[in-house]
């Protein structure tokens, strides 16, 4: 996963957290289960940009041998 995607999910995932916290568009448990569903993206992308390198490339890269 690049890098500037990873932000672009992680940003549009914390403003949504901001709105379901201070908005009341959807009732009590909507809201639980807004804030557990983004919250599973947020974690989910943290995981895959976490085994990439910031161009996109597999983290285990460098040490492949050839």
């Amino acid at each position: 996963m690049k890098f500037s995607l990873n932000v672009a999910i992680q940003m549009l995932a914390l403003v949504a957290q901001g709105l379901n916290a201070s908005i009341d568009l959807l009732p009590g448990r909507g809201k639980f289960w807004a804030m557990v569903s983004l919250s599973a993206v947020q974690g989910l992308t943290a995981v895959l940009a976490h085994f990439a390198n910031p161009d996109g490339t597999p983290a285990q890269a460098p040490y492949i041998k050839k």
